[in-house]
């Protein structure tokens, strides 16, 4: 009786031990099945944005007194601006897969379910990109208008593109906001450098599209509170932040000409919209 009891015991535990590996085994399956199913709904987003931006901005060739994009006039002399198109997406039914509370379309390629609408090189067109970090991918297609000065032949390509290191050093970082942020300190010529006016979202300025060329003195975030230096010509709302500092020689220069740059207070860094690629303010260079 002993021996078959302790046969039962041992044969308890083995089924034990298979249900707790098949349970594992099932919780990574099924980790995997949302994973590539988030990335898919992300991947869909990203081409119903570029067809429905091919039929908004089509209208105007059809009927030059229409409106696309809910406000931008047909007949104006500019194409529609990224902020209204970058609306337009996120007030419809389009939803990220990743977080329901974030954008669909926004600045950050390396922020999940996002996707990036921004200037082409071409005046008057616009590049659409999404990055798949479930297959390190990036996506990029080309979306013409009737301001488009020039037609490009490559409207569509897929490269290789990897955010992991890229996130992972900027998490590392203690968390900061708009309301927190501070400009650095201890930089040398007392923080000579290239500097960007941003909303609250890090979204650069209408009224100033490129960077500054300025001290800390002048417009660090110290002089915030009492409106003085950069910020007493600044709208409330708005910051200036440190984006690039001078080299050893006094030279500045920026990636951020144009709108190009969105800054990410959370982490404290900044993304050349265009390429996709994360800066490191101190340096002015990529995150490798």
């Amino acid at each position: 009786m002993r021996n078959k009891k302790a046969f039962a015991l041992i044969e308890l535990l083995v089924v034990v031990a298979l249900l707790s590996i098949l349970s594992a085994v099932g919780v990574v399956t099924y980790n995997g099945y949302v994973s590539g199913a988030k990335d898919r709904s992300a991947y869909s987003n990203f081409n119903q944005i570029v067809k429905a931006m091919n039929n908004e901005l089509a209208n105007c060739r059809i009927n030059p007194s229409a409106k696309i994009f809910t406000s931008h006039n047909c007949d104006s002399n500019s194409e529609p601006e990224i902020n209204n198109i970058s609306n337009f997406f996120n007030t419809s039914n389009f939803r990220n897969p990743y977080n329901n509370n974030q954008n669909v379309v926004g600045s950050n390629l390396c922020n999940k379910g996002e996707v990036v609408v921004s200037s082409s090189s071409v005046s008057g067109s616009y590049q659409v990109q999404y990055v798949s970090q479930k297959k390190d991918l990036k996506y990029t297609n080309i979306v013409e208008s009737k301001w488009s000065t020039e037609t490009t032949n490559e409207k569509f390509k897929k490269e290789a593109y990897k955010c992991a290191s890229q996130v992972s050093t900027a998490s590392s970082k203690p968390k900061g906001s708009f309301d927190t942020y501070e400009s650095p300190t201890g930089l040398p010529r007392n923080g000579l450098g290239a500097w960007i006016q941003v909303d609250r979202d890090g979204n650069m300025t209408a009224s100033y599209s490129g960077a500054s060329v300025c001290e800390s003195s002048y417009c660090g975030s110290q002089n915030a509170a009492n409106r003085t230096g950069k910020y007493a010509h600044l709208p409330q709302g708005y910051k200036v932040v440190f984006v690039a500092p001078a080299s050893p020689s006094g030279n500045v220069s920026s990636v951020c000409a144009n709108r190009a740059c969105s800054y990410n207070f959370a982490n404290g860094t900044y993304t050349h919209i265009p390429s996709g690629r994360i800066y490191d303010p101190l340096t002015g260079k990529p995150i490798p």
